[in-house]
């Protein structure tokens, strides 16, 4: 019996122990031994409007239009994550804006043939990104604080200088991507470029369910 009943003891601690770890979040969520059922996007953030990405380099063939093919799967990425954060067409109905330019395209050589040609190679494509909430102005990711003023050489005949805004200065956070090409399998920059591509738009999104990094921080 004393047996039998230390075995009760034990059985009803663990279910204790375990109901104990469920916690109850906002929104009807739950966590559990450090799992949780909150989605990882901010619930406040619904839509976002995304131009068309610009490009400061001037690329041609093959890589012409690449700044629309990345636009295009920053957009599938949302939705095969069923985001609850839709992708709108007109910035006065979305909640935020992420914008973007494409400022690096390089091809970096890994090996060559006996004959000099390229036997393997990274299309490597770098973006400068920008999310912003359309309701407040806030820069979702990531601020630069102004320089502070040194009093020292403030020269009061001068105006003031305009204060900085309160979230700071819009500062790009750069986020890049590589696809590797082996032509000798019937690969091409083009394969390259949309590895490189679908990249980045995963890291983008990543980014979108987490914090943001500091700013400029290379991803």
């Amino acid at each position: 019996m004393l047996r039998r009943r230390t075995l009760f003891t034990t059985a009803f601690a663990i279910v204790l122990g375990a109901v104990a770890g469920i916690g109850c979040q906002g929104g009807g969520n739950f966590s559990i031994l450090g799992y949780t059922t909150k989605p990882p996007f901010d619930p406040n953030i619904r839509s976002v409007y995304i131009p068309v990405f610009k490009m400061q380099p001037y690329f041609t063939s093959p890589h012409r239009g690449i700044e629309a093919d990345l636009t295009r799967e920053i957009v599938e990425e949302l939705n095969r994550r069923h985001s609850p954060i839709r992708v709108v067409s007109d910035p006065a109905r979305a909640d935020t804006e992420l914008i973007g330019t494409l400022v690096v395209l390089n091809k970096n050589i890994q090996n060559r043939t006996p004959q000099n040609l390229n036997r393997e190679f990274d299309v490597y494509i770098g973006a400068d990104v920008v999310w912003r909430d359309l309701r407040s102005g806030k820069i979702l990711s990531g601020t630069r604080a102004a320089p502070p003023r040194n009093d020292q050489q403030f020269d009061p005949s001068l105006p003031p200088p305009a204060e900085p805004p309160p979230d700071g200065l819009a500062f790009p956070v750069f986020i890049a991507g590589y696809g590797r090409v082996f032509p000798e399998l019937g690969e091409s920059d083009t394969t390259g470029a949309q590895a490189a591509i679908k990249q980045i738009a995963r890291k983008i999104v990543d980014l979108m369910e987490a914090p943001w990094p500091t700013a400029g921080a290379p991803q």
